[in-house]
């Protein structure tokens, strides 16, 4: 049980797939995570999947051109042990709680971020 808590933060990179990849890639390979569509955001262009069993979301906000920019992680405080080690077994320490990693030549920043309830993890390109 404890692999499919970090499974996205762990092996994907959604970055710069298209919408299209994403859901396949999603329904393939995180069965766990449900495509949710009950809340919508005008703000914001994004698939929002969620694992109930292990009370985590997966935002991945895309661009006009429906290619995914960025991730975010949102995650019950039951997983940050595990998330944690995996971050730092995967990636490059970059400060308190970020990592970097460069893939295809690109230089990507994951941030881990503590609110009151939960915490998050959020990835994207850096700048």
């Amino acid at each position: 049980m404890m692999l499919l808590l970090v499974l996205p933060v762990k092996s994907q990179h959604f970055i710069g797939k298209t919408k299209a990849q994403v859901e396949k890639e999603m329904k393939a390979s995180y069965a766990d995570f449900a495509l949710d569509n009950s809340t919508v955001n005008n703000t914001y262009k994004y698939l929002k999947y969620v694992n109930k069993l292990t009370e985590e979301t997966l935002l991945v906000f895309l661009s006009e051109d429906d290619i995914c920019t960025s991730t975010k992680l949102a995650s019950d405080y039951a997983n940050l042990l595990q998330v944690k080690k995996d971050l730092n077994a995967k990636y490059k320490p970059a400060g308190k709680e970020k990592w970097r990693y460069t893939k295809d030549g690109v230089k990507y920043l994951v941030k881990l971020k503590r609110e009151e309830w939960f915490f998050t993890v959020f990835t994207s390109k850096e700048k």
